[in-house]
């Protein structure tokens, strides 16, 4: 398991998830302390993570409408600016 401070992260965003990808669990420190987990999942998994948690679901759709009231940027963008 990696730590990695939420700077490394906004800085070093590419690195991190090549280390999520091969597997590794990633815990996002903010001074010092644990505040979320990266893991890899496959879309399969994610599908059964989504029909398990029902406000799984809910925390999609809430995120779709704040993209499509502010604004973002494509998947496929943003894969690219990642290397990803």
């Amino acid at each position: 398991m990696r730590f990695v401070n939420v700077r490394e992260l906004r800085v070093q965003t590419p690195r991190v998830l090549r280390h999520v990808r091969n597997g590794e669990k990633v815990v996002i420190t903010n001074r010092g302390k644990p505040q979320a987990v990266m893991l890899h999942l496959t879309e399969d998994e994610i599908e059964d993570l989504a029909f398990r948690q029902p406000a799984f679901l809910k925390d999609i759709e809430e995120a779709r409408k704040e993209y499509r009231k502010k604004g973002g940027i494509p998947l496929a963008e943003a894969k690219r600016r990642l290397g990803v």
